[in-house]
């Protein structure tokens, strides 16, 4: 499964039918700063990075944050 994959699973249920695509602001999709925060924790003990609180500010579409994993990796 790649990170676009995994992140979508996980935000699935907050979508309400709306679609999550790579350039989709978090905030169209309804998806506010604690439902990013647990996103975030799941991904740092899934994929063993740990993401600092400064760059967690910048996460404004699915796009930055596969951006940051990569980094991270």
């Amino acid at each position: 499964m790649n990170y676009f994959d995994q992140i979508n699973e996980k935000l699935q249920p907050k979508l309400k039918g709306k679609e999550l695509t790579l350039e989709s602001t978090f905030k169209d999709l309804g998806i506010d700063s604690l439902d990013l925060v647990d996103l975030v924790f799941e991904l740092e003990e899934e994929l063993g990075v740990t993401f600092e609180d400064d760059e967690l500010a910048g996460l404004k579409t699915c796009k930055d944050v596969i951006a940051l994993i990569e980094s991270k990796k």
